[in-house]
């Protein structure tokens, strides 16, 4: 097992995990006490002082998550992006992105076609920019004052903030949490010793609650216990649409039954990925597992081509976050794309607490 697989495994409480990562974090527990002894000072830092929130004339939807990756945040951000083109609204996506100075802007996707590459945009900015030519997309280190930017001289009338549970400096008006309904809390400890950004306790300051994934009904019943006031609703990724390299559409997931590929991704929760390809009876010949976010090089695109020759795999397999990357890499290889969406059960009433706390006050 791998070293990332090891600590992945620790961090989520698996009973199963080496026990040499279980050594390692449980040795890292003093640390993460403190860190989230420092993100709760912070928190009440900014309730108590509330001149240093920046509020902008137009709603704010944040949609993020109390632990790291992979628990199908911007999937959420799709299917709430797509919600409110439908409805006529002019959404901004804004995110961090990745450095550059606190004033720098990246616009990523222009929201008439004009599209920034990855790198150097951030992965799942391009990605969301990709899939919908008609959204804006934006990024930078200082997010107010991006979303200024993206009201002021693009026009947007709702910004989406994604991954902002934990940016506390921009008002919002409904924080949504994303959490995995197989593991919510992970070991319960905060990084580095587990998974979470934040004490469980931050999980009362959301609106609402979006299990994705496997969830037992215990697990439901016992975050609902400990937060009775805030609307809870389930949810889990279902694939689409099978793509190329280019981002076309080449036909539908169910022709990867029985197909020999070579597997490459990126993810936090590399996990879900796999099962997901179970259920679609792909035969994984080999999957090459890379960090959350990385950025591949002209010798992974290689090691990507050799596979397929050593194995006999018919094509190369990714995620539709790692393809904006790949993708220049690979332009001479089949590369087929998996696009995942996020099927909301009962996304009508979600939908409906999300207009009346946000659109309807």
């Amino acid at each position: 097992m791998s070293f990332r697989r090891g600590i992945l495994q620790a961090w989520e409480g698996n009973p199963s995990s080496p026990a040499w990562s279980r050594m390692l974090t449980k040795s890292l527990g003093p640390l993460g006490s403190l860190y989230g002894v420092a993100m709760a000072h912070r928190r009440r830092r900014y309730e108590a002082e509330k001149a240093g929130v920046f509020k902008i004339p137009v709603p704010v939807i944040s949609i993020g998550n109390l632990a790291l990756g992979g628990t199908g945040k911007t999937p959420t951000v799709a299917w709430l992006v797509k919600k409110l083109i439908l409805k006529g609204h002019k959404p901004a996506v804004v995110s961090r992105g990745y450095g550059g100075r606190p004033k720098d802007v990246m616009v990523v996707g222009d929201g008439k076609g004009s599209l920034m590459a990855a790198p150097p945009a951030a992965d799942e900015a391009a990605m969301l920019a990709r899939r919908y030519s008609d959204l804006l997309v934006l990024t930078g280190s200082e997010r107010s004052f991006v979303a200024k930017k993206a009201v002021e001289e693009f026009g947007a009338d709702v910004i989406v903030l994604d991954d902002g549970f934990q940016h506390l400096a921009l008002h919002r008006d409904m924080d949504v949490v994303v959490l995995r309904g197989d593991s919510p809390f992970g070991n319960g400890k905060v990084v580095p010793a587990g998974v979470l950004r934040e004490p469980v306790s931050a999980l009362k300051r959301a609106d609402a609650v979006l299990l994705t994934g496997e969830c037992a009904g215990r697990t439901r019943e016992e975050i609902q216990a400990f937060i009775p006031d805030i609307p809870m609703f389930t949810g889990h990724l279902e694939p689409d649409t099978l793509l190329d390299s280019r981002g076309e559409n080449t036909g539908s997931p169910d022709e990867l039954k029985g197909a020999r590929v070579v597997v490459v991704s990126g993810l936090g929760n590399p996990y879900g990925f796999e099962k997901m390809l179970e259920s679609l009876d792909v035969e994984v010949m080999v999957h090459h597992e890379y960090p959350d976010h990385a950025h591949y090089a002209l010798a992974d695109g290689v090691r990507l081509v050799s596979s397929i020759q050593k194995t006999g795999a018919d094509f190369i397999l990714t995620t539709e976050k790692d393809a904006v990357k790949l993708s220049p890499l690979l332009s001479n290889a089949p590369l087929r794309v998996l696009r995942v969406v996020m099927k909301i059960d009962d996304e009508m009433n979600l939908a409906g607490l999300i207009e009346k706390k946000v659109f309807s006050s």
